[in-house]
Order: C-alpha cells, then sequence, then structure tokens
C-alpha cells in the first residue's frame, strides 16, 4: 500500500487534479474509504461529520515535506469565510495504476460523481453513512436532523440518499 501522501496526491489526480474544500476532501476520502480505498485513515465523528486527523496529516506532509499538492486558501464574498482548493502540482508524477485499493476508472468515476454533488449533500451523505454503519442508529433521520437542524431537511437528505445509491452504500 502507497505511504498516506502518495493516496492524497493519487486522489487528486483521480480528481482531475483539485478538490474545493477541507470538508469536501475529508468527506471524500471517508466515502472513498468504505469503497475500499484503504490507507489506514482513521475517522471519528467530528461537527461536520467523519473526520480523520491522519488524513489532515497527511494533506499536511504532502503540501510541505513532499511538495505533491498545494492548498489555495481563497475569501467568499464579504469575507467572512474561507474556503481551499486542494490542487494536484503540475509535476507530481505520472498516473497512478491504482488508487489505493481501487483502480484509477473506479476512482475517476466515484470522485466525479462526489464532485458533482454540493457540499452540503456530500456531508449530509458521509453523515448518514456514518450514523447508520459506524453508530449503528436505528433512527439515523432524527439523530440527523438533531445534529444538522439548518443544513438536514427533506429534499437535501433526499440528495444525500441518493448521492449514497449512486455511490452504491445504500
Amino acid at each position: 500500500m502507497s505511504r498516506r501522501e502518495d493516496l492524497v496526491r493519487d486522489v487528486l489526480f483521480a480528481a482531475d487534479g483539485s478538490i474545493v474544500g477541507r470538508i469536501r476532501i475529508q468527506k471524500v476520502f471517508y466515502l472513498l474509504n468504505q469503497l475500499g480505498l484503504g490507507g489506514d485513515f482513521r475517522f471519528s465523528y467530528h461537527h461536520y461529520g467523519p473526520y480523520s486527523e491522519d488524513l489532515s496529516q497527511a494533506i499536511d506532509r504532502a503540501r510541505y515535506l513532499d511538495q505533491t499538492i498545494r492548498e489555495i486558501e481563497k475569501d467568499t464574498t464579504g469575507g467572512r469565510a474561507n474556503y481551499s482548493i486542494f490542487e494536484l502540482v503540475r509535476n507530481a508524477g505520472e498516473a497512478p495504476a491504482r488508487v489505493g485499493a481501487l483502480t484509477l476508472e473506479d476512482a475517476c468515476d466515484l470522485i466525479a460523481t462526489m464532485k458533482s454533488a454540493s457540499s452540503v449533500v456530500i456531508e449530509l451523505a458521509a453523515t448518514i453513512h456514518w450514523l447508520r454503519e459506524k453508530e449503528k442508529r436505528a433512527d439515523w433521520r432524527a439523530e440527523l436532523k438533531r445534529r444538522k437542524p439548518s443544513k438536514a431537511d427533506d429534499a437535501t437528505i433526499d440528495k444525500a440518499l441518493a448521492l449514497l445509491e449512486q455511490l452504491n452504500l445504500d
């Protein structure tokens, strides 16, 4: 298995070179792990859903030590919040044959599906999966609405469920 930093680089390669948002990159990795990515990232539940400090450290090492990715910080309109774009550095190497335990083709398709969803939908999808599979919550919908009252309306939950179905994680 590749080093975690190599896996970060390979996932970004499969993501057409970039993933927008710290929350999104965490959820992409969480969902890919559920689909067999590997990489030995440990996840726990935080405010925005499944989170891996291991992944956060691997991203930092890939940025600062390996210099295979970069993080570009952007201001939103009005300067109230920042977001990050994680990009593959142009000379980061050849296309990987595999992305962890996934084929490059499968990883590209899965990540494209996740990138097409809004950040809230992917956050809810990862949280739904966490509540159902990790916490074994029978009434995961009520728990989701309790934890994320401003995000978990029925329409957005339905979109998150559709994303999980597209990923074969339903």
